[in-house]
């Protein structure tokens, strides 16, 4: 008699479709296709973009696989264009005007118009910096894009980052004219922790807060979906939030225009502290290189407990702070063990904050899509920027006891305990200096 089990037929793997939709800003309309394979649509896509194919640059970062950037030039050539491919630092190193000034020479022998499509394949720097210089090159070319990052799906297409001036970081922008985003998700990375992955999970939450409660109960429902990379749950989300996204940042008002200002400035004025940070001789487990996605959900994390405190006794705030701070968890955005002082956290602030305007309003969140410029008083900030100093003054130290129990169980002998010796694990302690103004709940 046979197995029955040899008899089940397995079952067939789930095939997701690519999807598409047209994001509408104020520099144009891009056309978006997302999901599994649609980076090789490149040709047809970049055709649709010239008309009549001629030349065309192909920009890649260092890192792209050579695989990949052959695979994407034999698409363009297969439907009539030649191709000259060009190679530029990835990372945070590629955002310097100096790159920008190396690819305008680039287009100048490649004999770019305002006619030819210029392709870009890379991460979200790569893919910033080729939008700003093919915007710039005379009148402007358009870009056809293939990311492979996540935050290059979710957070370029509607706000790419800014170029680093000679004597100022961050201070280029354009109108960049993107005319296709093709959001493979084949190409992510597979790491959960991907320093780019975890900006995107920041992006997200930041996004979905600034739009509504309606996209971030979206979000939340697949957080679990997102964070194991099911690419169903991964294409819903790309093209959800940058709809969201585009919403907020193409809106005729400009009150609702600056929800997309969330969470940065906190954010910038926190990493340019943890620089210089004091780890009292190695006694606290801080924490010196942290990822620009951690640091944007610490700017989310800081500026939600602002607005409760501005709003106060505003229930509602309250619970958007403990809200956004389980998503950021979920996601795999732990809270940043560090020591820090809160007047040079203040400090640079607001240096951070008139570097890019004349006013010092940071953006809260006084509900979910009610993100606005707010002024708060300098006894309020000092007052919660200490409180969230200490919290995680507190987590540093909780992180170094652990550590050095650790290494105590380590160089001890081991020995295996007796049943009913092993001890309970010790409760974490409540720290209420990190909780929003007016919350009873214990963090």
């Amino acid at each position: 008699m046979s197995d029955p089990k040899s008899d089940e037929m397995e079952p067939e793997p789930v095939v997701v479709p690519i999807r598409r939709q047209s994001i509408v800003l104020r520099s144009g309309a891009c056309d978006m296709r997302v999901g599994p394979g649609v980076a090789d649509q490149l040709g047809q896509a970049t055709k649709s973009v010239a008309g009549k194919p001629g030349h065309t640059l192909l920009v890649a970062g260092d890192d792209v696989s050579g695989e990949l950037v052959e695979r994407l030039r034999r698409s363009l050539v297969d439907v009539g264009f030649s191709v000259t491919v060009r190679e530029v630092p990835s990372g945070r190193e590629s955002r310097k005007l100096a790159h920008a000034m190396h690819l305008y020479d680039e287009f100048a022998a490649a004999g770019v118009t305002p006619d030819d499509p210029v392709v870009v394949v890379g991460d979200a720097d790569v893919l910033s910096l080729v939008l700003f210089a093919a915007a710039t090159w005379q009148t402007g070319s358009p870009v056809v894009s293939v990311p492979t990052t996540l935050d290059g799906m979710v957070d370029v297409p509607v706000t790419p980052r800014a170029i680093d001036s000679a004597s100022m970081p961050e201070s280029l922008r354009t109108r960049a004219n993107l005319r296709f985003s093709l959001c493979d998700t084949d190409l992510l990375p597979a790491a959960a922790d991907d320093p780019t992955t975890l900006m995107a999970y920041a992006v997200l939450v930041a996004g979905a807060v600034a739009a509504g409660e309606s996209a971030f109960s979206d979000l939340a429902v697949r957080a679990d979906g997102i964070v194991s990379a099911d690419a169903a749950t991964l294409v819903d989300e790309i093209l959800d939030i940058t709809k969201a996204r585009t919403r907020v940042a193409s809106s005729t008002a400009l009150a609702m225009r600056q929800g997309i200002l969330y969470g940065l400035s906190v954010g910038r004025a926190l990493g340019a502290c943890l620089t210089e940070q004091d780890d009292k001789g190695g006694q606290l487990a801080v924490e010196r290189e942290v990822c620009e996605g951690r640091l944007l959900a610490e700017g989310l994390r800081i500026s939600a407990r602002l607005a409760a405190a501005r709003q106060a006794p505003d229930q509602a705030v309250v619970d958007l702070v403990f809200a956004q701070d389980g998503l950021l968890e979920k996601l795999g955005l732990p809270e940043v063990a560090c020591n820090v002082d809160p007047e040079r956290l203040l400090e640079a602030l607001r240096a951070d904050e008139f570097a890019h305007s004349n006013r010092f309003m940071p953006a809260l969140p006084l509900g979910f899509g009610r993100v606005r410029l707010c002024s708060v008083e300098d006894e309020t900030l000092l007052a919660h920027l200490s409180g969230w100093c200490r919290a995680r003054r507190k987590l540093a130290r909780r992180l170094a006891r652990q550590a050095e129990e650790a290494t105590a169980a380590d160089t001890s002998a081991p020995e295996a305990p007796a049943a009913g010796d092993a001890a309970a694990p010790e409760a974490p302690a409540a720290e209420n200096a990190d909780a929003p103004a007016g919350s009873t709940t214990t963090k």
